[in-house]
C-alpha cells in the first residue's frame, strides 16, 4: 500500500487546479483581469427586433428612424448599427410609452401580478440545469425581464457563469441569507438585499452559491430536532425583495436537500431538464416520485400550495440521431403537453461557449459558422418564448389557447 494522505493529496490537487484555471481564466479575458471587467457585446437591429421586441425589422427601423430621442447607437464596419442592451431596454421603454409596444406584449409586471419563481429542478446531474438556468435568464433579460438568479448549488457554477464567486470575493451567499443565527457564534443572518449582486448583464441580479450551503444541510438538521421550521426559509426571505422581480429562477443542486425543499416551498412554476437518453428517463421516473412524496409533505404544511405551470425540458437532444428521435416521440406521446414544444439542441456552440465560460448572448455570432448559431439560437429563443407564454398566460395577459405574439 503506498500508504497517500488522502487529504493532503486532493488538496494539492485543489491547490493546482485552482492556480491553473486562474491562469487560464487571464489568458482568456486578457488584457482584462476577469470576465465581468470586458464590455458586453453589443445587438444588432435584427436582434432587437426578433430577440428583444418581438418586432417586425422593419417596423423596428421605422420606429428608429422617425422618433426622436431614441439612442441612435454605433456604426460599425459593414453598415450594421448595433446597441448596448442598456440602449435596448431605453428604447423598448420609448416605445411602450409611444404605444408602439401593446401592453400585453410589455414585459413588465402589472400593479397585483405575482413574481413569477421558477425552480430549475432535477435530481440527475448533466442534465444542463445551469446552462438551461443561466441561458433563460438573459433571453427573458433582454426581452426586458427583471430576473433574480438564486443559486443554490454548493458548486456555483450559475455563479461562477456571472463572474460572481462568494467564497473567493469575501461577499454574502445565499447561505448567509438562510443560516440559523444560534447555529453561527459571533454572527447573524445577512439581509437578502446585502446578498444580491448585481450582473454586468442587463436586468439579471444573482444571490450568489457558496460551499457553505453545505453547513446549511447540518444545520437545518439541528434545527428541526428543536423544532425549528426550515420550509418557508426562502420563501420568508424572498418576500422582502421579489417585488422588485418579473421573475426569480432557482437553480439546484443534482441531490436532493433541505435547500431545495424550502426552494419547492418557495417556487410557483417548475421547469424539469432532462437529457435525452433512457437511462435518463428511468432515473426521472425515480425523481418524479422522490419530488412528489416530497411535495405531498409541503402540502402538508401549506394546503393551498400550487403551480402556475410544471413542463419538462428534453435537453442535449440531436434530432438527427434515431434513437433520440424516437424517445422524443415516446416523451411526448406519454406526457403530452407537459413537454416543451421546443428542445434544447446538442450544439458545439453550446459546448464552445460553456469552454469560455459564456452563455450563448455573450458570444460574437461570427465565432461559429452561420448555420451552427442560428440553430442553437432557434432552439434557446424557443424555449425562452415558451417560457414567457406561460408566464403571460398565468398573469392573464394572454388566453390559455392564446399564442403569444
Amino acid at each position: 500500500m503506498r500508504e497517500l494522505l488522502g487529504s493532503a493529496t486532493l488538496g494539492n490537487f485543489s491547490e493546482a487546479l485552482d492556480e491553473a484555471l486562474r491562469l487560464q481564466a487571464s489568458r482568456l479575458h486578457a488584457p482584462d483581469s476577469r470576465k465581468s471587467d470586458k464590455a458586453l457585446r453589443r445587438f444588432t437591429i435584427r436582434e432587437m427586433a426578433d430577440i428583444a421586441f418581438r418586432m417586425n425589422y422593419n417596423t423596428l427601423r421605422h420606429h428608429l428612424k422617425t422618433i426622436e430621442g431614441l439612442p441612435e447607437g454605433i456604426m460599425e464596419p459593414g453598415n450594421r448599427r448595433t446597441y448596448a442592451l442598456e440602449e435596448i431596454h431605453e428604447i423598448q421603454q420609448r416605445l411602450h410609452e409611444a404605444g408602439k409596444i401593446p401592453d400585453d406584449m410589455f414585459p413588465g409586471k402589472r400593479d397585483g401580478d405575482e413574481t413569477t419563481k421558477i425552480l430549475c429542478y432535477n435530481l440527475k446531474g448533466g442534465v444542463s440545469k445551469t446552462t438551461c438556468t443561466a441561458n433563460l435568464a438573459q433571453f427573458l433579460a433582454m426581452r426586458g425581464f427583471k430576473v433574480l438568479i438564486v443559486d443554490l448549488d454548493p458548486q456555483a457554477s450559475c455563479s461562477d457563469l456571472f463572474d460572481i464567486q462568494a467564497d473567493l470575493d469575501d461577499i454574502p451567499s445565499i447561505y448567509d441569507v438562510l443560516r440559523y443565527d444560534e447555529e453561527v457564534e459571533g454572527a447573524t443572518r445577512v439581509p437578502i438585499a446585502e446578498a444580491i449582486q448585481a450582473t454586468y448583464f442587463p436586468n439579471i441580479d444573482i444571490i450568489p452559491g457558496s460551499i457553505s450551503l453545505t453547513e446549511f444541510e447540518y444545520e437545518t438538521a439541528s434545527a428541526a430536532a428543536k423544532g425549528i421550521p426550515f420550509y418557508s426559509r426562502i420563501s420568508d426571505a424572498l418576500g422582502v425583495v421579489e417585488d422588485a422581480y418579473d421573475v426569480v429562477i432557482f437553480d439546484t443542486p443534482p441531490h436532493m436537500s433541505f435547500c431545495v425543499i424550502a426552494a419547492l416551498y418557495a417556487s410557483n412554476a417548475m421547469l424539469i431538464p432532462l437529457s435525452a437518453g433512457m437511462l435518463d428517463v428511468v432515473s426521472l421516473v425515480k425523481f418524479l416520485d422522490l419530488a412528489s412524496s416530497t411535495l405531498e409533505s409541503i402540502e402538508g404544511v401549506d394546503p393551498d400550495k400550487r403551480f402556475d405551470f410544471v413542463r419538462l425540458l428534453l435537453t442535449r437532444y440531436s434530432p438527427n440521431d434515431p434513437a433520440q428521435l424516437q424517445l422524443s416521440s415516446f416523451l411526448r406521446n406519454t406526457l403530452g403537453a407537459s413537454m416543451l414544444n421546443t428542445d434544447f439542441l446538442n450544439s458545439t456552440a453550446i459546448a464552445d461557449a460553456g469552454n469560455t465560460m459564456n452563455p450563448l448572448l455573450e458570444v460574437d455570432p461570427s465565432s461559429f459558422t452561420r448555420k451552427t448559431y442560428d440553430r442553437i439560437l432557434e432552439s434557446l429563443h424557443g424555449i425562452a418564448m415558451e417560457i414567457e407564454r406561460e408566464i403571460m398566460v398565468g398573469r392573464g395577459r394572454i388566453a390559455e389557447n392564446e399564442e403569444a405574439a
